[in-house]
């Protein structure tokens, strides 16, 4: 059993330009967060109040857990060594006092009445998978692995009592009644919060998680920003394709690391500097960063018809993706079609201009005849500056392995090339100018 419940998304956030992100209405923008004393907790208390729980994805990594994790958290519990704070929201109390002094906070559509209309009642911002794991083992959820344990049944115990587990008698119910008497009385530490934000629920899940290092993605998903809203949006829309690419696309969140790889390239990598005429006088390019991703999310958001425009992008480019593979026939050729930096490519060629899967299906050959072309260097190829003969071997395929701004650059002017070579072949035929 998981706690996964997702909340109700818009297919687009904030269409309606409306953003209510860092309100002032109270207390300088953000309300006072409000919790009570860390309350100490039986497990059979514990599991009956909190069954009805959910670990919203803006504030939760996924359940990770493998099953030698859970065996040795069993076998932690068993020898009552589990230690750390399970963290909670009660949902209904929040709700009901920040309806009071913050109105205006997005957490209260967005968050917390959701919740409440699904007939759930905590928030879990931190120890998921520990709750998780406690409430499917009491509930008989949860197969224990066969084998002798040890358990310590009182903490003055100086001695270690055993049960063994069987194949088909491995649930807690099956277990010998001094082990579930001893376990459903293990003490649990619950910190729970009474009146809590939106800024408060991300500055929570980032501060309990700040020992076990949650990585730069899983932190800007947890942002009061548009952007973090908008992300997990085009990752519901886009499921096959961020399958194509990763085993499991919501683990550390990496398929919306590659969206953010996508929106950063094709919105902020080419920066170009014009005169009072229009004309471009300077073009630079940026490597794409975990700071350069993060300094997006605090950047002004996307306007509606923008919003729409990458969705749809996303949403053909998942679709002429899949066309493609299915008439591929060898599994080296599908496999060739997988590439994360091919598809990223592919999305910063259709976001300046392919539409059809015609145009798609030739720029794919076009690329790859760069890609796979050891001839194909940033210089001379590109270059006739003294300074950039240091990259004399950077390929193209080399430039798709990294981030630099000179991999960047090298990449955009070879999508530049590509671009008009497709859009130019339409017109050729159109007007028969071959």
């Amino acid at each position: 059993m998981s706690n996964s419940y997702e909340l109700p998304k818009s297919p687009i956030p904030f269409l309606d330009g409306h953003q209510p992100f860092n309100s002032d209405s109270t207390h300088g923008g953000e309300p006072i967060v409000v919790k009570k004393t860390p309350n100490i907790m039986g497990l059979q208390q514990v599991v009956v109040k909190y069954a009805l729980n959910v670990a919203p994805e803006n504030f939760q990594r996924p359940e990770s857990w493998s099953k030698d994790d859970q065996k040795k958290f069993f076998i932690s519990l068993c020898m009552d060594r589990v230690e750390g704070v399970i963290v909670i929201v009660d949902v209904e109390n929040a709700l009901y006092k920040l309806q009071q002094v913050a109105p205006d906070d997005r957490a209260i559509s967005n968050i917390y009445e959701p919740i409440i209309e699904a007939g759930l009642e905590y928030i879990v911002l931190d120890g998921n998978n520990r709750l998780q794991f406690l409430i499917n083992l009491i509930n008989g959820v949860y197969s224990i692995p066969e084998g002798r344990y040890g358990y310590i049944r009182d903490p003055q115990d100086h001695s270690i009592s055993v049960f063994t587990v069987k194949r088909n008698k491995n649930k807690f119910s099956d277990l010998p009644k001094p082990v579930q008497r001893t376990l459903l009385n293990r003490l649990i530490i619950i910190s729970e919060y009474t009146q809590i934000g939106y800024d408060g629920l991300s500055d929570v899940f980032l501060n309990t998680n700040s020992g076990v290092f949650p990585n730069p993605q899983e932190i800007r998903n947890a942002l009061n920003s548009p952007w973090a809203d908008y992300v997990r949006s085009l990752r519901s829309e886009i499921p096959e394709l961020l399958g194509h690419m990763f085993k499991n696309f919501k683990k550390r969140y990496c398929g919306d690391d590659w969206i953010v790889d996508c929106l950063d390239f094709a919105l902020n990598v080419k920066e170009e500097e014009r005169n009072d005429k229009d004309e471009v006088t300077k073009v630079t390019y940026s490597a794409i960063t975990q700071s350069s991703k993060t300094k997006l999310y605090k950047s002004d958001f996307l306007s509606s018809a923008e919003q729409i425009r990458i969705r749809d992008t996303f949403i053909d480019l998942a679709s002429f993706v899949s066309q493609l593979i299915d008439e591929k026939i060898t599994k080296e050729d599908k496999k060739l079609l997988k590439r994360k930096a091919l598809l990223q490519n592919m999305f910063y060629l259709m976001y300046n201009g392919l539409t059809t899967y015609e145009q798609f299906q030739q720029a794919v050959e076009l690329h790859d005849k760069a890609y796979f072309d050891k001839k194909n260097t940033f210089y001379p190829n590109w270059s006739d500056a003294n300074d950039d003969q240091q990259y004399d071997d950077l390929t193209f395929k080399n430039a798709n392995e990294g981030s630099r701004s000179i991999n960047m650059e090298f990449r955009c002017l070879q999508l530049g090339q590509i671009l008009p070579k497709v859009l130019g072949s339409e017109l050729s035929e159109a007007f028969d100018l071959n």
